[in-house]
């Protein structure tokens, strides 16, 4: 009669011991490699985690098998790690794809005038530039519209229940006039104060109109060449025409 060999408890204590010295090993190896792959795609990130996963599932403890819990924890943050870099990727793909867009956009207003923040001025010359325009936090019942010529002399209008916005008049729009109509063939510095129905100030900006010359580049994104107003970047601009 054959008799076959039984595993005495030292045996099994030892066999556990070298399993778990395995499986410790392993685990220093997946978190070492792990931090190697950061910088990996996610493919590439996939493809080693689950190399890793199977290396530990194999020299794992008998006594002391991973459970569903640790298992889940390992993926959550498998997953997090390929999500952001997912992510990343995307916001960096969509941000070159906005200024692509921006600078196919600002190379068609080359030619075209721009209101920009700044002190405007009109002429009453013949062929000078009547126009002037401003940006309102909010509705006003009047905005006063001031006038002065190089001498000092005053003169003052009316605009009438303006909504919020950019707006831009010309000097026929003015009405009440005071003293009465500015000089001929004169240039006037334009200043303007708003009022709404409750006696409060709005917010108003000062326009002046400029021509778009050329548009350049850099990192930061494009800039309108505006020549003898300077240069502009897209976001100071309040309109274009």
């Amino acid at each position: 009669m054959s008799i076959s060999p039984v595993m005495t408890s030292a045996n099994t204590q030892s066999a556990a011991r070298t399993s778990g010295t395995a499986t410790a090993q392993a685990t220093s190896t997946a978190t070492a490699t792990s931090n190697n792959t950061l910088g990996n795609s996610a493919d590439e990130l996939l493809n080693n985690f689950m190399t890793l996963l199977i290396t530990q599932m194999q020299n794992q403890d008998p006594t002391n098998p991973m459970d569903n819990n640790q298992l889940t924890a390992q993926l959550a943050q498998f997953q997090t790690a390929a999500g952001i870099q997912n992510l990343n990727s995307t916001v960096e793909a969509v941000g070159m794809l906005v200024t692509s867009m921006q600078q196919m956009s600002a190379s068609d207003w080359v030619g075209r005038t721009v209101m920009i923040e700044g002190d405007p001025s009109i002429s009453t010359s013949e062929d000078g530039n009547k126009e002037f325009g401003f940006s309102l936090g909010s509705d006003a019942e009047t905005v006063t519209v001031t006038l002065t010529d190089s001498a000092g002399n005053v003169y003052t209008g009316e605009l009438k229940n303006v909504k919020s916005g950019v707006h831009k008049f010309s000097l026929d729009d003015l009405e009440n006039v005071q003293p009465g109509a500015p000089t001929a063939d004169t240039e006037f510095k334009v200043a303007f104060n708003a009022k709404n129905a409750e006696g409060a100030s709005p917010e108003i900006v000062a326009l002046k109109a400029a021509k778009v010359e050329a548009v350049s580049f850099t990192q930061s994104g494009a800039v309108l060449q505006l020549g003898l107003n300077g240069t502009a970047t897209l976001g100071m601009v309040y309109m274009v025409e």
